[in-house]
């Protein structure tokens, strides 16, 4: 049996069936792209912690240099009165 349809028949077949694998790998490709994005979301939620955990640590560590330069400033001075006395009695 030879219609004279089998050409568009076979044409409609391969064009639905290439219609069906692109719109599968669209799909996939759409997830992917989607999985990835919320991907690069929470890796920048992270550098952000991180860099909210970097400044807390940088501020109290500017705290306890300032309190290091209190003491140091008092021992520099407390010396000094020390090598006063002692210029004095020697």
């Amino acid at each position: 049996m030879v219609s004279p349809y089998d050409w568009q028949e076979v044409i409609g077949t391969v064009g639905l069936f290439t219609l069906l694998i692109t719109v599968v790998l669209t799909l996939l490709w759409r997830k992917a792209f989607l999985k990835r994005a919320e991907m690069q979301i929470r890796q920048d939620d992270r550098y952000k912690q991180l860099a909210e955990r970097a400044d807390a640590h940088q501020a109290e560590l500017a705290q306890q240099l300032a309190a290091l330069n209190e003491r140091i400033a008092r021992i520099e001075t407390s010396n000094a009165a020390i090598e006063e006395t002692l210029k004095v009695v020697e």
